[in-house]
């Protein structure tokens, strides 16, 4: 693993990605330091394509300077000034506007390569700032801050005039479900069973996600409350499928769950790949604690550097 020593920084430059997985949502960071170019779609779906490229559930670009047009100089170790910008792309090369699991595996990336030398630091995405605190840095133990949920159907992206999306009732295939969607920069449809499987999240999720309603597509949860205190989740993302876990799906469930008057402020939403702890101030400030931890570096094989940058060897 990377550290935060002269010599080390030297050798994380060398590498072409870091990869990390949170819960078993896995990601690759790609340091615009050492990048070939900025990412596009088609070179996202090239390095996250699990059979010909390196495989992850999404690409993290940063640390940058801006989120502007061109993104600003890439930072140097210790010059982010404790703001650090960070570009998101789901598998299928589309934008992310925020990823609670992102976040926190770039948060680990961060510590782990000498940029962020304080326990407390913001990262930035397109849907704003995220507080990270640094609970443990020997287990990466980290609690993101994302602020409130809106409950909007404009924030949401969902069709009709501008409402609270609570108990709605969505008709897919002749089937009416009821859901509950939220927002934190990222749109979620929360649908609340007795029971939750993996067939049922890869039966409806994608048409859910899918569904007119919701012309920007949405990322779908589908929660059983076991007490007051616990919910099960299953996971379809809008731009990856089914997925283990998710930091900001498990914040829509649990935030969902307590609006519908199903369970409290402290919550731990159990997923395939673990659990997350979400907590729901009485402000409506939500926040998630969980884990990330380093898989691999690599660099890109000279055929598929070629590949991505359009140049031949």
């Amino acid at each position: 693993m990377c550290g935060v020593n002269t010599d080390e920084r030297r050798v994380c430059m060398d590498q072409d990605f870091t990869k990390y997985e949170a819960l078993g949502n896995d990601y690759l960071v790609i340091d615009p330091s050492a990048a070939w170019a900025s990412p596009t779609a088609d070179t996202v779906r090239m390095v996250t394509d699990r059979r010909r490229g390196v495989g992850a559930d999404g690409l993290l670009f940063g640390p940058l300077a801006d989120l502007g047009p061109d993104d600003g100089p890439p930072l140097t170790p210790d010059g982010g000034g404790g703001v650090f910008g960070l570009r998101i792309f789901n598998s299928d090369g589309t934008p992310c506007a925020r990823s609670g699991n992102g976040i926190r595996v770039f948060a680990r990336y961060l510590m782990d390569h000498g940029y962020a030398g304080a326990d407390d630091f913001t990262i930035r995405t397109d849907a704003g700032l995220t507080a990270v605190r640094v609970l443990d840095r020997a287990s990466g133990l980290i609690r993101l801050a994302l602020g409130p949920m809106s409950s909007s159907s404009r924030d949401v992206g969902a069709t009709g005039h501008d409402r609270p999306m609570l108990r709605e009732t969505l008709r897919v295939d002749g089937e009416n479900i009821e859901i509950t969607c939220l927002s934190d920069g990222n749109p979620h449809c929360v649908v609340v069973r007795e029971n939750v499987t993996p067939e049922l999240a890869h039966a409806l999720g994608p048409r859910i996600a899918g569904h007119p309603a919701f012309p920007g597509r949405v990322n779908v949860e589908f929660v059983q409350v076991r007490d007051h205190a616990t919910v099960r989740a299953e996971i379809w993302e809008r731009g990856a499928g089914y997925t283990l876990a998710s930091g900001s799906g498990a914040c829509a469930a649990a935030r969902a769950a307590q609006l519908l008057g199903l369970t409290g402020e402290k919550v731990t939403v159990e997923m395939p790949g673990g659990s997350l702890e979400v907590e729901t101030a009485r402000s409506g400030e939500v926040s998630v604690t969980g884990t990330a931890a380093q898989v691999a570096t690599g660099r890109w094989a000279p055929d598929f550097r070629a590949r991505l940058t359009g140049r031949r060897p």
